[in-house]
C-alpha cells in the first residue's frame, strides 16, 4: 500500500468554524487544526462510501447505462398493484 503524501495548502474558513476546531484542539480532542480537518474530511469519505442512497445512485447510473431494451418496464410485474394491497391490508389492521 502507498503512504498518503501531505500536501500543504491554505484553507479559509468561516468563524464559527475555526472557533469550533480551536475549541476541540483546546479540549484535547486533535493535537492541531490540521487532524481536526483531517479527520473530518475521512469521515465524510466515509460516511459517503458507506451511504446506502450513493450506492442506489450508482445502481440507477449503472442500469441507465445498459441499451434501452434492457431496461426493466417500470409496472411489467405488477410492481406498484402489490405494493398498493400491501398498504391496503396494513391500513385494515
Amino acid at each position: 500500500m502507498e503512504t498518503p503524501m501531505n500536501v500543504k495548502m491554505t484553507v479559509t474558513l468561516p468563524d464559527h468554524v475555526l472557533h469550533y476546531a480551536e475549541r476541540l484542539v483546546e479540549e484535547g480532542r486533535y493535537p492541531s487544526i490540521d487532524s481536526v480537518l483531517a479527520a473530518s474530511l475521512e469521515d465524510m469519505m466515509q460516511s459517503h462510501e458507506n451511504d446506502p442512497l450513493t450506492g442506489m445512485a450508482d445502481e440507477l447510473h449503472r442500469r441507465m447505462a445498459l441499451p434501452r431494451d434492457q431496461w426493466i418496464a417500470m409496472d411489467e410485474d405488477d410492481l406498484f398493484d402489490r405494493v398498493r394491497e400491501r398498504l391496503a391490508a396494513r391500513s385494515r389492521g
